[in-house]
């Protein structure tokens, strides 16, 4: 009964959305129209039908989707020659797009970093670490081959490392948490010949390193989730995980933002077993550790280098896309003293050319955000939230439509416009100091096939390859994974903390300025994780902890 109750409510869901709501959002007509009852009760109808299927044939397909001989064959070889293995393999793939694209993709972000690392690292807009990391690459390939561009090629080197080892540290869980083997052996290659990992992980944006420290955090927080006792008794374990955990933290800024919620989150759905805390002493001290050195990093520290940390107006996306609508829409139904608190908070723009006025995209909060004052919401937050909560009042339905429009690629799966997976190189004459392209081949047909399956809209505009491009999709992935774990005895203690780490890379995703592929790519390496709710047995793991506190 509860499969067809999951199953009705998914497809109403999913129907709403890709009928109704997501067109009307898209299309900015909040006006509900006769013509799409047919669609939806199509689309209803073929996903209810495909959830009643799905519902009921993924619970029995583990014992197909596991083969006896290549599960000998990878106990055989042992886990540290499979983590090997799948490094090299992963690493190996990747090699002919560090050839064409050499010294790596120039994205946008690394033009106002250049000028800092060959500068003044004054502030953590651009998070610090990764721009220092620049500063140092691109010295050391100046001093050694009279090149920053030799230097770049080295960071995408080191880029590749430590994403491919990520990855095949995380095939190396799927192993360990018994998730059928030949969906280990999908993850492996699929994160192999992913063209996305390949361009990305040589392209000069802080969101690679945090990707790669993101999923090997992911790696470690499983285990600590499934099997506390047995994790604890690794040592190793308590010495990466915090240099782990701070390197995620600080190649992006909202990085600590994950790691608060995943551990907040699984203490609230543990609280029943806080008696067993004092037997996890070591392990909670190794927890709070990276929040209070990353503490210390961005407070004491930057004051001492005189480093500013990013603006606030980065982490209010949403509130300032919502106010900017009602300033925009609502104009003349604002009282005159409304009127000017607004004025306070948001630019209105008459001094800027060739146009004037509020500059507002119902899709991307940039335009927004570059109008809101800062230093005037730091005076007093509380006084802002005050009005917002007041205008929000007034106009519910305008903050509602904002807050769909801006995340509307984030639940949406028929919208992509910005789902594109590689940023273009910039001309080297845009950076300080000129970046010249070094590419170490020159093949032809391989940079024509990146540059299309990259640049062009076949992929984005094909059906079922849309499903690893549409941000939009990744809603529904983690919905239906939640879905078919539910099944499951004690599911909110065991199954659902598996989940954390993607709710919170989910939630991350609509506070962004704009439904990139860019902020959901990191959600999408880490979808394998949802194997282990679906197929593995958390009991035994239970009795597996059981047994080492035991002892």
């Amino acid at each position: 009964m509860t499969k067809k109750i999951l199953a009705i409510l998914l497809a109403l869901f999913y129907s709403i959305a890709y009928t109704i709501v997501g067109p009307m959002i898209k299309n900015q007509r909040i006006d509900f129209q006769v013509s799409l009852i047919l669609p939806f009760l199509l689309c209803f109808l073929f996903c209810l039908a495909g959830n009643l299927l799905l519902f009921s044939v993924v619970p029995r397909m583990k014992g197909i989707l596991n083969n006896e001989k290549v599960s000998q064959f990878l106990d055989r070889i042992g886990d540290r020659r499979l983590m090997l293995f799948s490094w090299a393999f992963i690493f190996v793939s990747w090699i002919p797009a560090y050839l064409i694209l050499y010294p790596g993709v120039l994205s946008y972000d690394i033009i106002a970093q250049v000028g800092s690392a060959l500068g003044e690292i004054s502030n953590n807009h651009h998070p610090v670490l990764h721009t220092w990391l620049i500063r140092v690459f691109m010295k050391l390939g100046s001093s050694l081959f009279s090149g920053y561009e030799y230097g770049i090629g080295l960071l995408s080197l080191l880029q590749m490392i430590v994403l491919s080892y990520a990855l095949a540290r995380l095939v190396l869980l799927l192993k360990r948490k018994n998730v059928p083997v030949l969906l280990v052996l999908l993850t492996e290659l699929c994160s192999a010949i992913w063209f996305m990992n390949a361009c990305l992980s040589v392209t000069m944006i802080k969101d690679t390193l945090h990707a790669a420290f993101l999923v090997l955090f992911v790696c470690h927080f499983t285990e600590i989730a499934t099997n506390p006792a047995e994790y604890s008794s690794r040592r190793v374990n308590l010495l990466f995980f915090p240099i782990i955990s701070f390197f995620m933290c600080a190649f992006r800024n909202n990085g600590i933002h994950i790691y608060l919620f995943c551990f907040a989150a699984l203490l609230v759905l543990r609280i029943t077993q806080i008696r067993k805390g004092k037997a996890y002493l070591p392990l909670i001290g190794v927890i709070l550790l990276p929040a209070v050195v990353f503490q210390i990093y961005t407070g004491p520290v930057f004051e001492a280098l005189d480093i500013e940390p990013g603006q606030v107006r980065e982490a209010l996306s949403i509130p300032i896309q919502q106010m900017q609508r009602v300033a925009v829409n609502k104009a003349d139904e604002l009282t005159n003293e409304q009127m000017e608190q607004m004025d306070y908070y948001l630019d209105n723009l008459r001094w800027r050319t060739p146009y004037t006025g509020r500059a507002y995209d119902p899709f991307l909060s940039d335009p927004a955000k570059s109008s809101f004052y800062s230093n005037h919401y730091q005076e007093d937050p509380i006084a802002f939230w005050k009005f917002y909560l007041q205008i929000g009042r007034q106009f519910t339905k305008e903050y509602i439509v904002a807050f769909l429009s801006n995340t509307l690629g984030d639940w949406y799966p028929g919208y992509y416009e910005y789902s594109y997976v590689m940023y273009e190189n910039y001309p080297p004459e845009m950076f300080p100091e000129p970046l010249e392209r070094k590419r170490i081949v020159n093949w032809g047909i391989l940079e024509k096939y990146y540059e299309s399956v990259c640049l062009s809209d076949f992929w984005r505009d094909t059906p079922v390859l849309r499903l690893f491009f549409v941000p939009g999709f990744s809603l529904w992935i983690l919905l239906y994974a939640l879905a078919l774990s539910w099944r499951k005895r004690g599911f909110f203690t065991k199954e659902l903390p598996l989940f954390l780490p993607l709710i919170a890379q989910y939630g991350i995703m609509i506070l962004s300025p704009m439904s990139s592929f860019r902020y959901s790519w990191p959600f999408y390496l880490l979808l394998p994780v949802c194997f282990i709710g679906i197929f593995s047995s958390t009991e035994s793991n239970v009795g597996k902890e059981s047994s080492v506190s035991e002892r």
